[in-house]
């Protein structure tokens, strides 16, 4: 097998043996801490949200870290639906309000 990957038997031994890095437990803390606030969301928290809960928890970490983490483990968040204006007919003058300026927009002639 070492002779495929063209690497020394003492080389794969000492890289199958070692520790992981404090990296990668700090990366296996935040996936679980991720993974809790997705559940607790009901999955419509996506990175951004994510990102500020868990700086207002006391953690220190990047948007494109959580970002990362997020789709290492397939998480993703809903999107917010859209703002839509207001529907139906235009208001209306309400009874008692007069029109102060009074101005009167009808063309003399056309152009």
């Amino acid at each position: 097998m070492c002779r495929c990957l063209r690497v020394s038997a003492s080389g794969y031994y000492d890289w199958s043996k070692r520790l992981p890095s404090a990296r990668q437990l700090d990366n296996q803390r935040l996936r679980g801490r991720i993974r809790e606030l997705h559940e607790d969301s009901r999955g419509t928290l996506g990175a951004g949200r994510m990102h500020e809960d868990l700086v207002d928890q006391g953690e220190t970490v990047s948007l494109n870290r959580v970002a990362r983490l997020m789709a290492a483990d397939g998480l993703q968040g809903w999107p917010r639906p859209k703002r839509r204006g207001k529907r139906g007919q235009p208001a209306l003058t309400p009874p008692g309000v007069r029109n102060l300026l009074e101005r009167d927009f009808t063309a003399l002639e056309p152009e």
